[in-house]
């Protein structure tokens, strides 16, 4: 009798712990790919280096570009802008 029910509640239980593992990994993938907006800039002149225009991401694989006339935007850590902005649509 004890036999027969190891025999049959061992493998729900394997189961069960694989199925949890597997959500609990999904869970925290798509928590990590969340990402707050950043302000991209355009390039202006020399006496304005940057102009804020939209916003955009730091992730995707389609460069961040101006709605207004395409120019590539670029996020504003300091005084300058020296880096690209990217977005998942285009």
């Amino acid at each position: 009798m004890k036999s027969k029910f190891l025999n049959l509640v061992m493998p729900i239980a394997v189961i069960a712990v694989g199925l949890v593992g597997a959500l609990s990994t999904n869970a925290m993938e798509k928590k990590s790919s969340k990402v707050a907006p950043i302000m991209g800039y355009k390039h202006v002149s020399a006496a304005i280096p940057c102009e804020k225009v939209q916003t955009c991401s730091n992730n995707g694989i389609f460069v961040c570009t101006s709605d207004i006339d395409g120019a590539n935007l670029y996020a504003k850590p300091g005084a300058t802008c020296p880096n690209l902005l990217y977005r998942d649509t285009q």
